[in-house]
């Protein structure tokens, strides 16, 4: 992990803590994450492993092998990428006492409309700016990374995010081109029934997804 320092010390031991908590509460022994290749199940699965130790972390993919029946049953027309994640989502299930992870990153969380429904997200609180600093890179669904390119990059969304978000700020979104702003207002709307089913993240800073991040 890139960012070795105090901050990234203290996120792997709120992560850690939360996640072991986690694992307690449902009498569980280790967690399923589902691991798509992105900096952000990178860096999940090295807090987690440095937390929980390596063999309490099950990093759960798909081989493409495991792919065309799973696409014959989708049908035509439905994107591998989504049957993918669908396939990921399905074999983390089924391992027996593990409490299933997606490595999901706080601007995805707040703008790709669909909460993943794993009930931890270790990586919930951590901005794809912040994920970003620490892995190297992000990750995020097509939408979100237009909305990324059309503010001039992830610095200048998230920074307008924070600011409209973590720091209440009716006008935070104005240091945004008025169309992406816009455009940040629908996608967050968008979301707003998946919030409403909380899961597990790990908090680093005030403002809660699935608390008080609803509206």
């Amino acid at each position: 992990m890139s960012g070795e320092g105090p901050r990234a010390a203290r996120i792997g031991e709120i992560v850690g803590a939360v996640a072991r908590q986690c694992l307690a509460d449902r009498g569980a022994t280790r967690v399923a994450l589902l691991d798509d290749a992105s900096p952000e199940a990178e860096l999940a699965a090295l807090v987690l492993e440095r937390a929980l130790g390596a063999e309490a972390v099950l990093r759960v993919a798909v081989e493409d092998s495991e792919m065309e029946p799973l696409l014959q049953l989708a049908g035509p027309g439905s994107p591998a990428a989504r049957v993918r994640d669908e396939a990921r989502r399905m074999k983390a299930r089924l391992v027996e006492g593990a409490v299933t992870a997606h490595p999901a990153n706080r601007t995805e969380l707040l703008l790709g409309a669909h909460l993943p429904p794993e009930t931890l997200l270790p990586l919930g609180d951590l901005y794809a700016s912040e994920v970003a600093e620490l892995a190297g890179g992000w990750s995020a669904s097509p939408e979100v990374r237009a909305l990324a390119g059309a503010a001039g990059g992830i610095e200048p969304l998230d920074a307008a995010l924070r600011r409209w978000l973590e720091g209440r700020d009716p006008n935070g979104l104005d240091g945004l081109p008025v169309e992406v702003a816009k455009r940040v207002q629908r996608h967050f709307r968008a979301g707003r029934a998946a919030r409403l089913a909380p899961r597990i993240i790990p908090k680093m800073g005030t403002r809660t997804i699935g608390v008080d991040l609803l509206e």
